[in-house]
């Protein structure tokens, strides 16, 4: 499983600096999430929380783009827990955002969240504020 997240988050960092400036998405845009193995809803969150100016919707016939992606969680061990008291998480995560009438991956980002206190949150506020940015500048 490690390796599947860690090919797909070199895979996204990669398509993610081909895609700078591939498809503008315009604001206002509808947006479907995908579930995602339960991270669709902190990446539905974090696009609200962060003000990123989409609009979410429950039925994907309804929507121009797409929200796919993974994460995966790793707790700490009983031995780091033991002897450095940490019982944070380290998150990793990845999603894409696939214009649905064309195909076109118009944003890809990954993120790798060391030591996280609210785990998979924290990854799903960084991909939004990322998504946001993208945004704003044009792509």
């Amino acid at each position: 499983m490690k390796i599947k997240v860690l090919t797909v988050v070199v895979a996204s960092l990669i398509l993610a600096t081909a895609l700078s400036a591939v498809e503008a998405i315009p604001a206002n845009s509808t947006v479907f999430v995908g579930e995602m193995g339960g991270f669709g809803t902190y990446v539905m969150a974090a696009i609200q929380n962060k003000k990123v100016p989409l609009v979410i919707v429950s039925d994907k016939e309804k929507a121009d783009f797409e929200i796919r992606g993974e994460s995966e969680s790793e707790k700490p061990g009983w031995a780091r827990i033991i002897f450095t008291g940490q019982t944070r998480t380290n998150e990793q995560a990845s999603i894409n955002m696939v214009n649905i009438a064309t195909g076109t991956v118009v944003f890809a980002y990954a993120a790798n969240k060391m030591s996280t206190v609210h785990g998979k949150q924290s990854a799903a506020e960084a991909c939004a504020k990322h998504l946001k940015n993208a945004m704003k500048k044009g792509g």
